[in-house]
């Protein structure tokens, strides 16, 4: 067994480098709390006999805010700083703990998020089995123990505290806490256990925050209905985009929170001010708020925090999201998308080699550099893998399931006048095997502006008609016309290309699939004398019938 000068050990624990709720600090003594009692022994024997001993040491957790988001982080062994890989992300920082780790996770998860407890609950997790360390004396009988290594109870407290805050910003009110290790050990043993662990929170997130939950819970509650409503389809694509365009919309950038660290602007490290209006916030607010109305949409969301790059050579202190979309992971920041006049999307389901600047991918752009905590815990929350490319929002179909056909051009003969590129959906297996379509229709656009390119939903200029009125339907297909009008006579040789699309979503990943029928070219002058030849060929036409040859013979000059 060890023996050392008796002196006082510090844990140099410092805070989350942007988690309103920083966690740990220095230690006490380890005798200083120390209490006897004697072991089951005859009175006599008790002066020889080992002693069981119990003891209590609080940790005190400093409460600090990250006060100026230009400045560079916090700089701390390069092991903490480097990229994390993602071997061990699954869903949530819980699933990163072990199983201690996650009884603390539980503890605080039931008392703020199920319970919705005030900051004045105090958590007591018990561990089973205890977790143990090794115990230094410092005299001769082996009995008075002065010092101690309870790296592992702090790296323990230290992960689910950062995972719970991480995974639960919805517990908006709560903030620094100290804690409390029941230690157990005996005399003359070389190791001690610890089968509990209480937390105690020493005040609110910001003044009042917990008086503010009902504001909180009605403002919540509107924005998930605003975003329903304002979301064009149901798909995950669509959904983030609402949330994504309703963040920037409602919230609004707190400068006076970054110039100075108060308790007074603790409200700005927390979503509440989206959903109570009350104040406006950092970063840290407009990511949270991102992660908590992405769980209200079943979406898989996670709170990423290092460094933002404001130039090309120096930044500051950042946080941002990941959102998982199918099996892949993509960068939205919300925060840098709240333009002055407009909303941008060029942090908007980004990949690691998308190009947000000129000159930055957003790997470059936005370092998430494990520093989840200034300090050095033993096992870092490790980050979700982000995708190399930007989502596309459309995954094409080259072997669909549906049954989509492009019937041909037709042309309206009345002003005003158009071209009719019409569709047609099987309603077979393929069909019934999707269970949400939000829109089809038919894609037009004159080929000489398309040139060799593909005509696609994405491509530039093109007139995408959805099929709001189906044209006709029975037991076996829905047929449906798009057309572009109002064409000018100086238009009608100009030839136009047209096809058919399909967007549905898949059940199993919330993607958007997208499925084209072949591509068409007409020209108006070319449909009119293909109808012409066919209703010339009509025996005895009706007055309906002669009427329709009669413009035809109009439009192509035949006497």
């Amino acid at each position: 067994m060890k023996k050392r000068p008796q002196k006082a050990k510090f844990l140099n624990v410092l805070l989350p480098v942007l988690a309103v709720s920083v966690l740990l600090a220095s230690a006490s003594f380890f005798k200083a709390n120390a209490s006897a009692e004697v072991s089951p022994s005859d009175a006599s024997e008790s002066a020889s006999a080992a002693e069981v001993k119990s003891i209590t040491v609080v940790h005190e957790a400093p409460d600090l805010l990250l006060s100026n988001q230009t400045v560079s982080r916090p700089k701390v062994s390069t092991k903490f700083k480097r990229f994390l890989s993602s071997a061990s992300y699954s869903g949530s920082y819980k699933s990163e703990l072990n199983a201690n780790e996650k009884k603390l996770f539980e503890g605080l998860y039931d008392t703020f998020v199920v319970k919705r407890s005030s900051y004045t609950q105090k958590v007591s997790v018990s561990l089973n089995p205890p977790m143990t360390f090794d115990v230094v004396y410092s005299d001769a009988d082996n009995d008075a123990a002065d010092d101690r290594d309870l790296t592992d109870i702090d790296d323990a407290v230290l992960s689910a505290a950062a995972a719970f805050f991480y995974d639960c910003p919805e517990a908006f009110w709560i903030r620094a806490f100290n804690y409390a290790i029941q230690i157990n050990f005996t005399s003359g043993s070389s190791t001690a256990t610890v089968d509990q662990i209480d937390f105690e929170f020493t005040r609110d997130a910001y003044p009042n925050a917990y008086n503010d939950l009902a504001a909180y819970d009605a403002g919540l509650t509107s924005a998930v209905s605003s975003i329903k409503q304002s979301r064009k389809n149901e798909s995950i694509y669509e959904t983030l985009k609402a949330i994504h365009d309703y963040i920037c919309v409602n919230a609004s950038y707190d400068y006076s929170a970054i110039s100075v660290s108060t308790y007074t602007y603790g409200y700005a490290y927390t979503a509440a001010p989206l959903f109570t209006g009350k104040g406006t916030f950092v970063c840290e607010g407009y990511s949270k708020a991102f992660k908590i109305l992405s769980g209200k949409f079943g979406i898989d969301c996670a709170l990423v925090s290092g460094t933002g790059m404001t130039s090309d050579s120096s930044g500051g202190a950042h946080m941002w999201n990941y959102v998982k979309i199918g099996n892949k992971w993509y960068g939205v920041d919300s925060t840098w998308d709240d333009g002055s006049s407009k909303i941008l999307y060029n942090y908007f389901l980004v990949g690691s080699t998308t190009w947000v600047r000129s000159n930055k991918t957003f790997a470059q752009d936005h370092i998430n550099d494990g520093q989840v905590m200034s300090t050095q815990m033993k096992q870092p929350l490790v980050y979700p893998p982000l995708s190399e490319s930007a989502y596309d929002h459309y995954i094409v179909d080259t072997d669909p399931k549906i049954n989509l056909v492009t019937l041909g051009a037709s042309i309206r003969v009345s002003e005003p006048y158009g071209i009719r590129f019409g569709i047609q959906i099987k309603r077979d297996d393929g069909l019934r095997s999707v269970h949400y379509i939000p829109e089809f229709g038919t894609l037009i656009i004159a080929s000489g502006t398309l040139g060799d390119n593909e005509l696609t939903i994405n491509t530039p200029s093109v007139r995408k008609i959805k099929a709001d009125n189906i044209y006709s339907q029975d037991e076996t297909q829905y047929t449906y016309t798009g057309v572009l009008i109002n064409i000018p006579t100086s238009f009608f040789g100009t030839n136009v290309k047209g096809r058919g699309y399909l967007i549905y979503i898949d059940d199993n990943t919330g993607e958007e699939h997208i499925i084209y029928s072949e591509t068409v070219e007409r020209s108006f002058y070319g449909v009119a004398q293909a109808a012409y030849d066919s209703y010339s060929a009509i025996q005895n036409p009706d007055e309906s019938q002669l009427a329709v040859i009669k413009k035809l013979k109009g439009f192509l000059n035949i006497q």
